[in-house]
């Protein structure tokens, strides 16, 4: 099998896109039956098929990515994935505050009424970066993705571009 970018897909991710794999299985000549013998008697086939599927969701979910957010109590990431590109922006605070930057319920006007009524030192940055050459876009990508950026509507990036 060829070199793969991306992990395997784990039990309860793979149990997300059930439906689809079950048809790649069809498409790759394997049945129901024909599953259910293989992981018994051929468990390494069934995970290489498994692993070329996860490399197909992969590829298929990162491509389609524009924004990841990554976020801790104190600091927050946002990113535009361009095609030659990451650009970043962020908040890190500094001092007293009650705001959490983790809290994924609170909107982003909600954040800066606590920050301006906290009055928390606040520091912007940003900065932006080419793709790993060696590596490449989509697994550039996916090591945020697996360091725990999540994928993101944009809306956050835009309000901190527009800083």
């Amino acid at each position: 099998m060829k070199e793969t970018k991306f992990r395997r897909l784990r039990r309860e991710e793979l149990e997300e896109v059930r439906d689809q794999f079950v048809k790649f299985l069809g498409v790759n000549g394997v049945d129901a039956d024909s599953w259910q013998k293989m992981k018994a008697d051929d468990p390494q086939r069934a995970d290489g098929l498994i692993l070329q599927f996860s490399q197909i969701v992969f590829e298929g979910v990162i491509k389609r990515i524009e924004y990841l957010i990554q976020r801790r109590p104190r600091d927050l990431r946002t990113y535009r994935l361009l095609d030659d590109k990451i650009e970043m922006r962020g908040i890190l605070l500094e001092g007293e505050t009650s705001l959490d930057l983790s809290d994924t319920d609170i909107s982003p006007q909600d954040m800066l009424i606590t920050l301006r009524s906290d009055g928390a030192k606040v520091k912007l940055f940003r900065g932006e970066r080419a793709y790993n050459a060696t590596i490449g876009r989509d697994q550039d990508i996916f090591l945020l993705m697996e360091a725990g950026a999540l994928i993101d509507d944009g809306e956050l990036f835009g309000i901190l571009n527009d800083l």
